[in-house]
């Protein structure tokens, strides 16, 4: 699980069970657009 922790809230970025002992490059991939996303929408409302 991957989340993003910032002042007012906690955010889930991506969940997913883990088969092999690294993490695909799929899931890391989904956790940055995600990550991004929020931060951009946090500077927008400020």
């Amino acid at each position: 699980m991957y989340v993003a922790k910032f002042e007012e809230a906690i955010y889930v970025l991506h969940c997913f069970q883990k088969q092999t002992r690294a993490t695909s490059k799929q899931d890391k991939e989904i956790t940055a657009v995600r990550y991004r996303a929020i931060v951009r929408e946090r500077k927008a409302q400020a």
